[in-house]
């Protein structure tokens, strides 16, 4: 993703190195990422609140089925039980 901070574009990072420049505090919610969805430049807040969302689902507990058929107590889909 295209980064772009005090108003000059400053590289092309990986989804890693945003996440790890944000704890860092390298990089505040105020700069900016290119969106190709928007084909607009966002906030990092923006970014953030996306990944989140993302998590939020994937982690979300749902039936397990984990290939038995049968359904179980609730988990992640990947066979742990809760």
């Amino acid at each position: 993703m295209r980064i772009s901070k005090g108003g000059k574009v400053i590289g092309d990072w990986s989804v890693t190195q945003i996440r790890r420049s944000i704890e860092e505090g390298s990089l505040d919610p105020t700069d900016l990422y290119y969106d190709e969805d928007s084909s607009d430049w966002l906030p990092i807040a923006t970014f953030i609140a996306k990944q989140a969302a993302v998590k939020a689902d994937r982690d979300a507990l749902r039936p397990c089925y984990c290939g038995s058929g049968l359904p179980f107590p609730m988990c992640h889909g990947d066979g742990t039980q809760y």
